[in-house]
Parts: C-alpha cells; sequence; structure tokens
C-alpha cells in the first residue's frame, strides 16, 4: 500500500494487463497515472537486476508524471503514454525470457538492438549479448576493479572490430556505462 493522491491506495504492477484493467475502473485517471508509476519504482526497487532495461521506462515515467502534474498532458494522454511503456516492458520481460542471456548481457543487447552501426557492419546484438556475458564472467569484479575494468573494455573491442574507429569507441563506451549502471 501507497500513499497517493489524498488516500491510502494500493500500488500495483506496471504492466499492459494492470494498465487496462485500472482503465476500466472508476477514478481519476490522474491518479492511476501516479499508482502506476510508483508501481513502476517499486518494481525498480525489488529487481535490482534489471535495473538498466526498467531504468530508461522509469526516467520516461516520471517525464511523464511531471507533464500531468505541470497541467502539460492530460491523464487520458497520460495513460496513453504510459501503456506504450508498458508494452515496452512486457516486450523486455518476454525478449529476456526468450535470449537467456542474464540481466547485465541483455540490458546490453535491449539498449543496442536497434544501434544502426551495428547493423551496418553485420554484427548481431544476441551474438554481442552472447560475447559480453562470456566477458562479463571472465572479468567478475569489474564493478569494483578498476584493473578488469580497463581489461573488460579492452576485450570488447575484439567483438566490434567490423566497426569503423569512432562508432566503435562509442558504441563500447556505450556498453561500459550500460553495464556500470
Amino acid at each position: 500500500m501507497q500513499d497517493g493522491l489524498g488516500r491510502l491506495t494500493k500500488s500495483v504492477t506496471f504492466d499492459v494487463k494492470t494498465l487496462d484493467a485500472l482503465r476500466a475502473e472508476k477514478g481519476s485517471d490522474e491518479g492511476k497515472v501516479f499508482n502506476l508509476v510508483r508501481g513502476l519504482q517499486k518494481e525498480i526497487d525489488d529487481h535490482a537486476d534489471m535495473t538498466p532495461v526498467l531504468q530508461p521506462l522509469k526516467d520516461r515515467a516520471e517525464r511523464i508524471l511531471k507533464d500531468l502534474q505541470n497541467r502539460n498532458t492530460t491523464g487520458l494522454a497520460a495513460m496513453d503514454l504510459l501503456a506504450a511503456l508498458a508494452a515496452e516492458k512486457d516486450a523486455a520481460a518476454k525478449a529476456a525470457k526468450d535470449t537467456g542471456l542474464t540481466p547485465k548481457a541483455f540490458a546490453v543487447f535491449w539498449a543496442l538492438r536497434d544501434e544502426a552501426a551495428l547493423k551496418h557492419a553485420g554484427i548481431d546484438p544476441l551474438e554481442l549479448g552472447k560475447e559480453i556475458e562470456k566477458l562479463l564472467a571472465r572479468f567478475p569484479n569489474f564493478l569494483v576493479n578498476a584493473d578488469e575494468q580497463r581489461q573488460l573494455r579492452a576485450a570488447l573491442y575484439r567483438p566490434l572490430i567490423t566497426l569503423a574507429k569512432e562508432p566503435r569507441i562509442l558504441v563500447v563506451d556505450r556498453i561500459v556505462a550500460n553495464l556500470l549502471s
């Protein structure tokens, strides 16, 4: 339970099914939006391993909530925007299950799945995710060990060798930033 908009409300799960059920309920759309965003925040807190995938969704959901609070959008429009986020979250959850990647490797795959430079160079983001998974097993302490982090960064260049220099550097930077988040 959480306190929201002047009354005690039940915290909800942030997904398409819940959103559809909330739309059918009576009550203000603003309260529903608030509750959905809080549900997403709770989910991130409860599932820290999925934070790299969920954090961008949370950031966008909080912007929707802020726009609603500032009266830059309506409750109905905010619900529609949240529906798109919920669909994206559900797609990510299904893809995470289908790929079988660890959460960190999946987060990198998910972030780079539409990367034009990878497509142009013929690099499959899923195969890259699998390679990253192997590298994470080789460098398990990269988060706390600067030397391992440096070695991991250097090892990331090998599967990206077909990329031109500048895009390769940018992609490696994105991967490392994603792994460190």
